[in-house]
């Protein structure tokens, strides 16, 4: 029986010092973590939940259209509200057109006509048309004046007495005009000095 509760003793004492000699602040350097083990590193927060795509806030408003171009009227010796284009202006380079208004013919030759401004634009047609302004201007002509008609849309040089009668024609009675010549609205390119003395005049073509 003695012997029974030594033995008891013994374990007890045992188990005694098992359970303190490995206690939480009593680690070993066998025991110790590494710099790079997961036990020596913090818990790792939890990550961020993703930003949100950035989008166009709900109702914005949308890009305005380009307004429609604003139609054009001819107005007299205006240019419109048309933006000339390139191929259009490059139509009326250099052109001096005058539109006539009278002539004498089988008297002193001479000429009344206004001038003109080139009217051009992507919604005009014809792509563009030169207008008359302001009051007419008395023109003579050189005595070497060199005069063209439009004969079958082809320009075709003729004598002054030619050109003056189809001018007076196509102002005063058109249907006298006979093909290949015809009137275009009693338009002429010139070119002519300071004192307003012709020395060069072809018909102009106008639809």
């Amino acid at each position: 029986m003695k012997a029974y509760r030594v033995c008891a003793a013994a374990l007890l004492a045992t188990a005694a010092l098992t359970l303190t000699a490995c206690g939480p602040d009593e680690v070993t350097a066998s025991n110790a973590p590494t710099a790079g083990s997961a036990a020596s590193a913090p818990a790792a927060a939890s990550a961020p939940a993703a930003a949100p795509s950035a989008k166009a806030p709900t109702g914005a408003p949308a890009k305005p259209s380009t307004p429609a171009r604003p139609s054009s009227t001819k107005p007299a010796g205006g240019t419109g509200g048309a933006s000339p284009t390139a191929d259009c202006t490059a139509n009326a380079a250099g052109n001096r057109v005058v539109e006539a208004t009278d002539d004498g013919y089988l008297t002193h030759v001479w000429m009344r006509a206004k001038a003109t401004k080139f009217v051009c634009g992507a919604d005009i047609p014809d792509d563009g048309y030169f207008a008359s302004y302001g009051d007419p201007t008395v023109f003579t002509f050189s005595n070497d004046v060199k005069t063209t008609v439009l004969s079958d849309m082809k320009a075709k040089a003729v004598d002054l007495n030619t050109f003056m009668k189809l001018v007076d024609d196509c102002l005063h009675n058109p249907s006298a005009v006979q093909a290949p010549n015809y009137c275009y609205g009693n338009q002429y390119s010139i070119t002519a000095n300071s004192q307003n003395v012709i020395t060069s005049i072809t018909q102009q073509y106008h639809p």
